[in-house]
């Protein structure tokens, strides 16, 4: 009879590892999808936070600042806005940017004559986060602000 149940127990963990066989390899799947999209969303976020500071960091600078002319304000407020996103990255991410390419100048759409200065950072992903088979991600990930800039300040 002992020997009876001591087989039982052997086919019983033989079942185990051939279940835990199966599972594995989905259960690990779904483990690495989180990781990676976790990686994808928090280098969102990174690109989102830089932008808006750099956007910030254009308010910065009032038309009095340099002697009252509206273009130097303006060069000194796109200046601002590109160091102070680049600031925000961290440094692995702010080298893959060209010096004084994240920040421009633009006309804003309403009222008219104003001006705004736009921060935009493209990081493409195939250059920056490892490639996993059968695991889609954007082909860039893209963080955006545009700030208005008051006609008198």
């Amino acid at each position: 009879m002992a020997l009876r149940g001591s087989a039982n127990r052997r086919r019983a963990g033989g079942v185990a590892a051939i279940e835990f066989a199966i599972v594995f390899p989905l259960l690990f799947a779904v483990v690495l999808g989180i990781v990676y999209y976790g990686m994808v969303l928090a280098l969102q976020q990174v690109l989102t936070l830089a932008a808006e500071e750099g956007a910030r960091a254009a308010l910065r600078y009032p038309l009095t600042a340099n002697g009252g002319t509206l273009a130097t304000t303006l060069g000194q407020r796109v200046i601002a806005a590109d160091l102070a996103a680049r600031s925000t990255l961290p440094p692995n991410i702010a080298n893959r940017f060209a010096a004084g390419s994240l920040a421009q100048a633009v006309a804003c759409s309403a009222p008219p004559g104003t001006q705004c200065v736009q921060v935009t950072l493209d990081l493409p992903t195939q250059t920056f986060l490892p490639v996993v088979p059968f695991v889609p991600v954007p082909a860039s990930l893209t963080g955006v602000a545009v700030v208005q800039l008051s006609p008198d300040t």
